[in-house]
């Protein structure tokens, strides 16, 4: 499941096409018809449909290629063959041959797959928020890259969703960090005494696909928090936050209630200093030239 887990938050955050309903609406905008095409394409898992759209240079604002992107998005069909995306919030400014669309996407659907050990399948939630950059090449509009501010994926199984609905459970983590900097990832658990806890908190960063599993070290919770601190990579690669819950139920014995994932992007900016006492700042109004004489004196 760790390794589904990593596809469906990476194809959470590849995925950022923002969509409208227009099904029953009359089109006129082009860019609005180009996306009621789109959303109906990703909604039938039909990837020959989706990429059409999608720019032969495309590459997202983590550095995931075409060819990587389409990968992703067929693992995920395949790993929740009834997964649907749905959009609120989307506003579009366009100017010229260049278009850029803002929005909110909602993801859902079931795994293909019972957890063996619950007996259940995991059920996907999941939203993204940012923003999609179309140019026009010909008459056609194609889809060359996106940015993506926020990103929060959750599957669980059992009876785990109860205590993520009722505010039980809580996994915090900041939305953006500089590169090289300090931050955590934490859980917060206000579970009744016949519940307890086993948790792991990980990190990793979105490159190009990777197969492999990150080592997972869990630990019992004691206490109502289990934190854990990284340093953010000095590469400016966004990346991933992640933790795993699994809940007991019974104190004299225990048995398996619920198992729960839930991800959050963390985008990593650059670190900048100045090196050289040849970078100046320069006040505004002032020339060129003024600058120099005022670096060199």
């Amino acid at each position: 499941m760790r390794l589904i887990l990593i596809l469906i938050t990476f194809c959470s955050i590849i995925i950022n096409p923002v969509f409208a309903d227009l099904a029953e609406e009359e089109v006129d905008d082009p860019i609005e018809a180009v996306f009621a095409e789109i959303y109906s394409a990703w909604n039938e898992h039909s990837a020959d449909k989706l990429f059409k759209f999608y720019h032969k240079g495309f590459v997202t604002g983590d550095g995931i290629t075409k060819e990587d992107y389409r990968e992703l998005t067929e693992a995920l069909w395949e790993a929740y063959p009834d997964i649907q995306i749905e959009n609120q919030k989307r506003t579009i400014r366009s100017q010229d041959q260049y278009a850029t669309i803002s929005g909110i996407d909602f993801f859902f659907g079931a795994s293909k797959e019972e957890n063996s050990d619950v007996g259940k399948k995991g059920i996907l939630n999941a939203i993204s928020q940012g923003q999609i950059f179309l140019q026009k090449f010909g008459k056609e509009w194609k889809i060359v890259s996106d940015r993506i501010q926020f990103e929060l994926v959750t599957v669980y199984y059992g009876n785990a969703k109860e205590y993520l609905d009722n505010h039980q459970i809580y996994f915090s983590s900041p939305e953006q960090v500089k590169s090289g900097e300090q931050y955590s990832g934490t859980l917060y658990f206000i579970l009744p005494d016949n519940i307890k806890a086993t948790a792991s908190i990980n990190r990793e960063t979105i490159k190009k696909p990777d197969n492999s599993i990150p080592e997972e070290s869990y630990q019992v919770v004691s206490d109502h928090k289990l934190e854990r601190l990284f340093m953010a990579n000095d590469t400016s690669h966004n990346e991933l936050v992640s933790a795993t819950i699994i809940l007991s139920k019974g104190i004299i014995e225990p048995r398996l209630d619920g198992v729960l994932y839930i991800s959050k992007r963390v985008n990593v900016s650059p670190a900048v200093f100045s090196r050289s006492k040849d970078i100046v700042t320069k006040p505004f109004g002032k020339s060129l030239e003024t600058t120099k004489e005022e670096s060199d004196s």
